[in-house]
């Protein structure tokens, strides 16, 4: 018994010792590394197995895979080889932006392009729905959620037909975003020849390190290489308004993209496939020659917990400090860090006028408890924040000086930045600004604009609860 006892001890001081020198080395953040070596010192095994499933939130693709994904992207520099000339129109704060994004993202401004929005889902499904009819070669999907309702089964039914007519169909679900009954549902896409991958699934022990929070977050649709779809919409019922749904649709808004900046979104979607499923998407199939039907100056900007990690939260800090007349940001999850808060002070210091739309009621109510917790600060700066009355908006998008936008799957909080696997694009059109600036303000309506003092008039019991909220979130 002794030395069974003497045994579980050094084996504990083994295992805790990996786990603080693994948090030490790769922590980031002191704050997160301080913590994790307290929880694996202190709390015998729980602690090391909480770091191993909570703390180790980064993706290591296989070095020969990246050598092959460098020089494909070299590849296609020379199809991308016109040169994106900035219309007069754009200011000189935007193209700023434009440095920093290029030397963020190490991925090239596309011109070319045609970009079209897609507000709600009565106008995003059908759109795709007849994308995935017309598709002739390949259509690769990926999605957090896919619903096992009306919308996910007639999106499975068209994905089906299409393998049945010899098109290569891959479609990529994340793990925890899509329950088992939906991905049971979705097994069904094999039997019609296509084919079905689930990102990082918790059950994937031995073979996989568990994680809860390697997520893919990723909306992506392309058809053939040439067609794409992006932005925030899931494939669920609850972005769709039907005459049998007594409640509204989450209001949200999807995109229409043609041109170059598809061979980028293919790259992006090849990645995932291959952490998921091992095979390497290449050729004239997948990355076909591009066309040029619009003019629109695109970047794609993936970001997550891998060789992208922060990118977006980079830009974004950068638009901020870039930006000289206007900001808007449109977020459903409004988490920000001190460096965030700061340059959205110092935005409104420099004359910037900054709106920021938020859900009157979310989804998330402590997520929405720790959002409310950072609105006193801001509405005391100068930040105009205007809540958008129900029915819940998804929506995610921010537009700098009335001619950048970004636009895609990633919220403003910490697992967008820093967690999950996000796809967006930055847009330099002034036509794509004022239509976004124009969304917004119709998703508002006659929605509250709160006014400086508002947050910290209400009950101290409130605000208390939303200050120990707060503290946790981090991981919310």
């Amino acid at each position: 018994m002794k030395s069974l006892f003497i045994l579980g001890v050094f084996f504990w001081i083994l295992v805790s010792a990996a786990a603080v020198g693994h948090a030490a080395l790769r922590k980031r953040d002191p704050r997160a590394a301080a913590m994790w070596m307290a929880i694996s010192t202190l709390i015998p095994f729980a602690g090391p197995l909480a770091y191993l499933v909570f703390g180790i939130n980064r993706l290591k693709r296989r070095s020969a895979f990246l050598t092959r994904t460098r020089a494909r992207r070299e590849s296609l520099m020379p199809r991308l080889s016109r040169q994106a000339v900035f219309p007069p129109k754009i200011p000189a704060s935007v193209v700023a932006i434009d440095g920093i994004s290029g030397a963020v993202t190490g991925r090239p401004l596309t011109t070319g392009n045609r970009i079209d929005p897609l507000p709600g889902g009565n106008q995003a499904f059908p759109a795709m729905l007849t994308a995935i009819g017309a598709a002739r070669h390949s259509i690769n999907m990926s999605t957090y959620i896919l619903g096992k309702d009306a919308v996910g089964k007639r999106t499975i039914t068209a994905l089906c037909a299409a393998a049945e007519g010899g098109v290569q169909v891959r479609v990529l679900v994340d793990g925890i975003g899509t329950d088992r009954a939906a991905i049971a549902m979705a097994r069904k896409l094999r039997d019609s020849g296509a084919e079905l991958a689930v990102f990082h699934p918790l059950l994937g022990l031995p073979f996989r390190r568990p994680s809860i929070n390697l997520r893919n977050h990723r909306k992506l649709l392309i058809i053939d290489g040439k067609i794409g779809f992006t932005g925030g919409l899931n494939i669920t019922s609850t972005h769709f308004l039907s005459r049998l749904k007594k409640r509204p649709p989450v209001r949200d808004i999807h995109f229409r993209v043609e041109g170059p900046v598809l061979q980028w979104m293919q790259e992006v979607f090849s990645l995932d496939w291959q952490a998921s499923r091992g095979e390497i998407l290449e050729g004239e199939g997948f990355f076909p020659e591009p066309g040029f039907p619009g003019t629109d100056l695109i970047r794609a900007v993936p970001s997550g917990p891998d060789e992208d990690l922060e990118h977006l939260y980079e830009i974004i800090l950068g638009a901020l400090r870039s930006a000289r007349h206007n900001v808007l940001i449109m977020t459903p999850y409004f988490i920000p860090d001190r460096v965030i808060i700061q340059a959205l002070r110092s935005a409104v210091l420099a004359g910037v006028m900054v709106n920021l739309f938020l859900p009157e009621k979310g989804d998330h109510p402590l997520v929405q408890r720790a959002s409310n917790s950072y609105l006193s600060e801001l509405l005391k700066a100068g930040v105009r924040v205007v809540l958008v009355p129900p029915p819940f908006v998804h929506s995610k998008l921010m537009v700098v000086d009335d001619a950048w936008s970004l636009i895609g799957s990633a919220n403003l909080d910490p697992r967008s930045f820093r967690l999950n696997f996000e796809f967006d694009l930055e847009v330099f059109s002034t036509d794509l600004a004022n239509e976004l600036n124009a969304y917004a303000q119709e998703l508002a309506g006659a929605g509250a604009v709160l006014k400086p003092g508002m947050m910290q008039s209400r009950p101290l019991g409130i605000r208390l609860f939303e200050g120990i909220i707060r503290i946790f979130s981090p991981f919310l």
